[in-house]
């Protein structure tokens, strides 16, 4: 072999390892940084998305529903009855637990003291 083969062979055979590492290194700080602004800027669309779709959503859709489920509410929390003698008696519907509640206060509120022709009871076991 000759001395221009042997040159052409050892450029080709032994690259320098500093221009190696920076072109290494300079790659992967791109490619880190392509992939912290891809993840930016998918975070920051979705969290745009949800708040469109989600957070600010008009509240006149929700106003019908309300007032649509409380005119249901009115329909169905009154019911009419005949009585006996033939005339109608509306009442009204409310739930158990607000019922417990009302004869819970109507206890509280009531006077503690006894009719006038009652008689206090007698404890058993007590003599006369």
């Amino acid at each position: 072999m000759t001395t221009a083969q042997t040159d052409i062979l050892k450029q080709l055979d032994d690259p320098e390892p500093g221009s190696t590492w920076f072109w290494s290194l300079a790659s992967i700080v791109v490619f880190v940084v392509i992939i912290v602004a891809a993840s930016a800027f998918y975070f920051k669309v979705d969290s745009f998305e949800i708040d469109a779709k989600v957070i600010d959503q008009p509240t006149l859709s929700l106003e019908q529903l309300r007032t649509t489920q409380r005119e249901e509410l009115a329909v169905y929390s009154n019911y009419t009855w005949t009585l006996p003698d033939g005339k109608t008696a509306t009442y009204t519907r409310i739930p158990i637990d607000r019922a417990m509640e009302m004869i819970v206060q109507d206890a509280k509120t009531a006077p503690r003291t006894l009719p006038a022709n009652s008689k206090p009871a007698t404890q058993p076991g007590a003599q006369k």
